[in-house]
């Protein structure tokens, strides 16, 4: 009897106990997505690899021919590992650019403040940073 695939990679994603919201993020799929793939008796090894790679877990336990695929996926456009990275780059370099600029924006408000003597502000920009220091 053929192995379903799908069935096998749900069962193994539900024991894992990660979460099908987040791994269906990661992918850049749907939930509704998701479950179908798990309906596909030939699910692509490719799939099956990425969601391997996402939960820590290696597929090649449950499909021996995983192994004798790994050349395709390598020689293939980005895997959905990559492409995670790359956003995940993207967003940092993002979120470094938004902080730097609030600490510049900080600053200012703070010398302006001090030079000004503007009390209530320099008290107020204390309180908020107090509040919100890690």
């Amino acid at each position: 009897m053929k192995k379903h695939r799908g069935e096998i990679v749900e069962d193994v994603i539900r024991k894992s106990g990660f979460s099908l919201k987040k791994l269906s993020e990661r992918l850049g799929i749907s939930r509704n997505t998701l479950y179908n793939r798990f309906r596909e008796a030939e699910l692509s090894y490719r799939f099956i690899r990425a969601v391997g790679n996402i939960i820590h877990y290696n597929f090649e336990i449950d499909f021996a021919e995983l192994h004798e695929e790994d050349h395709e996926i390598s020689e293939g456009p980005l895997s959905y590992i990559d492409r995670d990275a790359v956003e995940l780059l993207s967003l940092e370099k993002k979120y470094t650019d938004l902080l730097e600029r609030y600490n510049k924006l900080l600053g200012i408000l703070v010398r302006l403040a001090n030079t000004n003597e503007l009390q209530t502000l320099r008290k107020e920009i204390l309180r908020f940073l107090e509040k919100n220091t890690i």
